[in-house]
């Protein structure tokens, strides 16, 4: 019961996001949104996630992290329902940073209560069932997304998170055991989380902005520089800090940094399928959003079934060879896909998305597995927030590629404009490139994969002592 609440929850979050990028034209139309307010409205959410989530171990920490866990979602429930009802650019561009703000406290904090609850021998396939109907998100959004904007209107997709919020947030109250030791004697690391935060705010509007003022422009330039600038300065004052926000010396191991830089690269990687694939099969061959969906099924449905058994078998084995044994399935799904033309069928697609969808699976789950296996309970919560930094800057990050190189074949401003068979073959050539500059990350990191996960070792945790207390003593 635990596992799946906190599964569910997790779902629930990223199907948001993908969900409300299919939402994008209703909204506008309703609130007079310009398409610089609609990229706010989606945006908002990750930056906030990512200016909070290393703050939220730190958080879970000091007061347990069933009780951040339960905060997150009751402010994710209502930052939903206030989306729901938005009746102004403004507030419904604050109820997003309060549901990215919310995510930001769940996320992190479920993966390491999964990884607390659940013993050795155990913990990798709840990992993987938690991983792989996460990451099964990103591609089911669209479709139900579609769905509730054909049947319900935009401002469901947020007002359903009302109730299915509240009922799992009633579960995991019941059935969610938090066995770890609240750190009393605990400060919070206010100048840490400032300049973590800051740098990847920095980092992530560099990205985001990049394709449109132009990578080499003064703005985008002046923000990876201060992004640069905060980062060296967060390094410098964590290995200072009595209690730092992350111990930087985690990253000496190996199989941490491993599985960290692996996920980087394959979040990177994996949004050509479950973004620009879309785009595709939108703008090029005119399929409706909810027939987008149901096309991208065989993907997600393999994500899912693969998921526990790859996370089992990295308990077995190690996750060297499933990670890298992934990374070189997704490369040549990959390099399949890239010879898709504007009139490519169904048919065509299904065994590159198939392929595809046993890569995700055998690589989501042992990188996961093998964050959190690295430490100890006491270093759970810090290693789950390191990864999910690591993730959503993967994401933005591929993103950020993908988009630059379809702008530079023409494809960038599809939606701005008139269609023609001229701009679909733009689409295509900028997608195939994409496509093929990713399937060589991948195959970069099944090399750093053989590399750097060989076995997995579990390490004692780096974090310094302090006075604890029972959180289960009520």
């Amino acid at each position: 019961m635990a596992l799946a609440g906190l599964t569910l929850v997790t779902f629930l979050l990223l199907l948001d996001d993908t969900a409300v990028a299919v939402a994008g034209p209703a909204i506008q139309r309703q609130l007079g949104l310009d398409l610089a307010g609609m990229q706010w409205v989606v945006t908002v959410y990750t930056l906030t996630i990512a200016a909070f989530i290393l703050l939220a171990a730190q958080l879970a920490d000091r007061y347990g992290r069933k009780r951040v866990y339960l905060a997150g979602l009751a402010i994710f429930i209502v930052s939903s329902l206030g989306a729901g009802l938005a009746s102004s650019i403004p507030l419904l561009i604050t109820a997003r940073a309060g549901q990215g703000l919310g995510a930001a406290l769940v996320t992190p904090t479920a993966l390491a209560i999964i990884a607390d609850m659940f013993p050795d021998r155990e913990r990798g396939s709840a990992i993987g069932i938690w991983s792989g109907v996460s990451a099964s998100a990103l591609g089911l959004g669209p479709l139900f997304g579609a769905i509730i904007l054909d049947g319900l209107g935009w401002r469901w997709i947020f007002l359903l998170n009302v109730p299915v919020g509240a009922a799992a947030w009633l579960v995991a109250r019941a059935v969610v055991h938090d066995p770890t030791t609240r750190r009393r004697g605990l400060h919070l690391d206010a100048i840490g989380a400032a300049l973590s935060g800051a740098g990847l705010l920095a980092l992530l509007l560099a990205l985001t902005l990049a394709n449109d003022a132009g990578w080499l422009s003064p703005s985008v330039i002046a923000l990876f520089l201060a992004a640069a600038a905060c980062t060296a300065l967060f390094i410098r004052h964590e290995h200072r800090a009595e209690q730092p926000l992350v111990e930087i010396s985690l990253f000496r191991d190996r199989v941490f940094a491993g599985a960290n830089i692996q996920i980087l690269l394959a979040t990177s990687v994996m949004c050509s399928l479950f973004f620009f694939l879309a785009l595709y099969l939108q703008v090029v061959l005119d399929f409706p959003a909810v027939e987008t969906g149901i096309a991208l099924l065989p993907l997600t449905v393999t994500i899912v079934a693969i998921g526990p058994l790859a996370g089992w078998l990295t308990g077995r084995i190690g996750p060297g060879i499933p990670v890298s044994l992934g990374m070189l399935l997704l490369a040549g799904a990959l390099a399949g896909l890239s010879g898709l033309e504007v009139d490519s069928s169904i048919s065509s697609l299904l065994p590159w998305l198939t392929l595809a969808g046993v890569a995700i699976g055998l690589v989501t789950a042992p990188t996961t597995a093998t964050a959190m296996g690295s430490v100890d309970v006491a270093g759970h919560g810090s290693a789950a927030a390191v990864f999910s930094t690591f993730q959503t800057t993967g994401l933005t990050l591929g993103i950020a590629i993908m988009g630059a190189i379809l702008t530079s074949f023409g494809a960038g401003d599809v939606f701005a404009r008139t269609l023609t068979a001229e701009h679909h073959a733009a689409f295509v050539r900028g997608f195939s490139t994409a496509v093929t500059v990713n399937a060589g990350i991948a195959l970069m990191a099944a090399v750093i994969a053989a590399l750097l996960l060989r076995r997995q070792r579990s390490v004692r945790s780096q974090l310094k002592p302090v006075t604890t207390e029972n959180t289960n003593s009520s």
